[in-house]
């Protein structure tokens, strides 16, 4: 399935992109981004739990995701609140060069079902970042993926994969 439309980032952020597209955006950082995927997991919970409560209307979904580590983190996030039944309302799990799992972190996805069920899991890797995840919608876990140029420096996500993923966030 492809975006409804592509609208190329040229003079924007992808943030400022969602933003002025009606979009809340919360951006999570980590202090310690080495942590235990658990506690950087809950961090994202936490997130989730707040938005849930404080900004969403009852129609209204999220989209969450990340970026390396952020991504595997979210990843687990969701499966885990999927897993206890717990609400999170995410429309899209969106990856960007997500991180390859320990073994341990493999053990530990493989406990809440690896990957949430419910959102559609969009996948991106910018040219220079070697993923362990297949791309192929036949073969990998993703419903939609992007391979993109390499990344030349600047922005974290490139302007080509920050616009594919606004088409398909802002429908």
């Amino acid at each position: 399935m492809k975006p409804a439309s592509i609208t190329p980032i040229t003079r924007c952020s992808l943030l400022a992109a969602l933003r002025e597209r009606g979009n809340d955006v919360i951006l999570l950082g980590y202090r310690h981004g080495d942590a235990p995927l658990t506690e950087l997991a809950q961090t994202v919970r936490e997130c989730i739990r707040r938005a849930l409560v404080e900004q969403l209307d009852a129609g209204d979904v999220l989209a969450a995701g990340g970026v390396g580590r952020g991504a595997l983190a979210t990843r687990y996030a969701l499966a885990k609140m999927e897993r206890e039944s717990t609400e999170h309302r995410s429309a899209y799990l969106f990856s960007y060069n997500e991180t390859a799992p320990t073994p341990e972190e493999t053990n530990a996805l493989s406990e809440v079902g690896d990957w949430p069920v419910l959102p559609r899991k969009l996948g991106m890797v910018s040219g220079e970042f070697k993923s362990e995840l297949s791309l192929d919608a036949e073969k990998g876990p993703f419903d939609s993926a992007k391979a993109g140029a390499p990344n030349p420096g600047g922005p974290l996500i490139t302007n080509e994969l920050g616009s594919w993923l606004v088409g398909y966030l802002t429908r």
